[in-house]
Formats: C-alpha cells, structure tokens, sequence
C-alpha cells in the first residue's frame, strides 16, 4: 500500500498532487494499492481522476500534523509513504517516516534537513550537490526523474518544427493566484499580430484550480480552454508554448515543445533560469516584472526563427524521456528489497 500526503487547491496549483498521481498510475500498474490524503479538499478534476482511477481519498483533520498522516497510513497498511508540499518540513516528515519507509518530494533545496529514505528533486538545476550534508537519504536529481502522468505519455510523436507557426499554447499550471494568464494570452496574441501571422491562435488553458474567468471563451485569436481533459493534444499542437516555470515544463519538455517561461513563484525562478542555461528554453524571469511587450517581443523573434524553435525542441527533449516514474518506483522497491511488485 501506498500512502500520499499532498495538497491540491487555488494557492499552490496541482502540480504536487498531478505528479503524486503520475507516481501511483505507476505503482498500481505494478498491483500495488495507494491511498490519497490531503489537508483539504481537491479540485473537482482532481478529485475525478483519484475516483476513476480507483484510489483512495481522505482529509486529515490536522494538515500539518506528520504524526496523524503517519497513523492513518499505518491504518490502511502502507508499506511505502511519498510527501509532498510546502507543508513537509523535517519534523513533518520525521514524524511521518515513524510509520514507514518515506519519499521526500522536493523543489527548493531550501531546508537545512531532510529526513526522509528516499528524496526526488526533478528540476534541472538539482544535483546530489544540492543536498550535501543534509540527508542520508539516496537522492534522485534532474529531469530523467520527472513523473509525468501515462496521457501524457502516451501516443509520443517526433516533434516537427513548422515553417510557419500558427499555434501558441499559454498556461500556468492548474491555479493562478497572480493572474498571468490573461497576460501572456494577450501577449501571444499581439505576438501573432506583430509577426503578420493570419489564422494564428492562442489556445489559453484555465486550470481547473483557477476561478477566475474571461468575458467570453474566444476572442480574436484567443480561444480559452476550460475543463481541458486531453492536455497533450494541445501541447502536441502548439509551435510555441507561454508558460510559468511548474513541473508542467516537463510535460513540455518530453514533447519536445518550444518554450518561453517565466517565473510565477520563486521557486519556479531557478526551474526557468536552468531550462535556459540547458538551450532548453528562453526565460523571461520573474513574471511580475515583465513586461507584455517584452513578452510579445520575444514570442514574434520565435515565432520568425525556425532553427531557434528546433535548438530549444531538441535540448528540452533530450532532458526527459518518460521514464521517470518507473526509475523512482525501482528506488523504492530496490530500497525495501521488493524487486518489481509493490
């Protein structure tokens, strides 16, 4: 049994909890059971996948509390625990080891301890060095790590790179508590204008986290997507995405997809700064501070440069393969001497 302790809602987005379900996709496509705890309520989507998906949801009472998550995993049996969130600091997941062998979900390196047996940090800027003298958990670092759910995966084409872009994908993960959705919506669109482009479109993605809702589902160029259930049609689709530096990079990424990022939050800013520094992505820094020109400036230099398209299109593919669910799943059972079953 796998135990979840992760959180889904309009403050920090569904990035923590989509990457958990990735994780136990993997793990019941082994047979083993998993149940989902959380401190509160999900978003409906969220909360449909888990159903139909058939895996236990429940609601700790005490959402901070390590030591009532790991008597509730210890009540459904599990034999492993994954923690993940802004919550799990080194007395939550202490606490929460007591009850069975913990992986520790990481984005910051930010904390001076991390008790845990196993600790995942995807991003690209993560390496063992980032942890050193802080753990004696084994460390699984960078993007081959990245747990990317099955659709997602699935149906994987090679990318190619159109002579004449038409399609612009903006998104910023399930929430958007800053509102930057509407401005690089309404960037990409002056983008398709400025550059001359005639039938372009922006395809702008309202994550199921957030409330927030335009005057009208489409406007000129802009079509907004509400309740999207095939996100990788329209990653596939894209020639350009516009997105906020979230673990939805890797999803792009492993599609190979052109990207200008920003950072939304601070820990997205080293994400975004990394992407660049691998030629994996352009980076627009913190998206408070830019400009929409700025934004709309550097889509239209994209949009006309089909060889910058194809550099950014190989390096973000050739950070994640889709196999990072399977590489952290065989951590887990080598660790506990399970072999392949759960």
């Amino acid at each position: 049994m796998l135990a979840i302790r992760a959180d889904a809602n309009a403050r920090i987005g569904l990035g923590h909890a989509m990457r958990c379900f990735a994780l136990v996709e993997g793990w019941r496509a082994r047979g083993g059971e998993a149940v989902f705890f959380s401190g509160g309520a999900v978003p409906d989507q969220v909360a449909a996948r888990l159903e139909q998906a058939g895996i236990g949801f429940r609601v700790l009472e005490e959402p901070d509390d390590g030591c009532e998550f790991a008597e509730a995993a210890r009540r459904c049996g599990a034999t492993w625990l994954v923690v993940d969130g802004p919550f799990a600091d080194a007395g939550y997941a202490a606490a929460a080891r007591a009850a069975a062998p913990l992986l520790l979900i990481d984005d910051a390196a930010d904390k001076e301890t991390y008790p845990a047996d196993l600790l995942l940090n995807q991003n690209v800027q993560a390496g063992t060095s980032s942890y050193e003298g802080r753990t004696k958990a084994r460390i699984l670092a960078g993007p081959r790590f990245a747990l990317i759910r099955s659709d997602l995966r699935q149906d994987l084409v090679e990318r190619g790179i159109s002579e004449t872009p038409k399609r612009i994908l903006a998104l910023v993960g399930g929430a958007d508590p800053n509102g930057y959705l509407a401005r690089l919506t309404e960037a990409g669109a002056a983008a398709l204008s400025e550059a001359g482009i005639t039938g372009g479109q922006v395809d702008a993605v309202v994550g199921p986290a957030n409330a927030w809702r335009p005057e009208a589902l489409i406007s000129g160029s802009v079509v907004y997507r509400v309740g999207v259930r095939d996100l990788g049609a329209l990653i596939a689709a894209a020639d350009i995405v516009l997105s906020s530096a979230g673990s939805t990079v890797w999803e792009l990424a492993l599609h190979g997809t052109p990207m200008i990022l920003g950072a939304s939050v601070p820990v997205e800013e080293p994400v975004g700064a990394g992407m660049a520094a691998q030629g994996a992505a352009l980076y627009l820094g913190r998206l408070r501070e830019c400009a929409p020109e700025r934004i709309s400036a550097q889509t239209v230099r994209l949009l006309k440069d089909a060889e910058e398209r194809k550099k950014l299109s190989r390096a973000a593919a050739a950070l994640v393969d889709g196999r990072g669910v399977e590489r952290v799943l065989d951590a887990m059972l080598e660790l506990t001497g399970e072999g392949s079953t759960p």
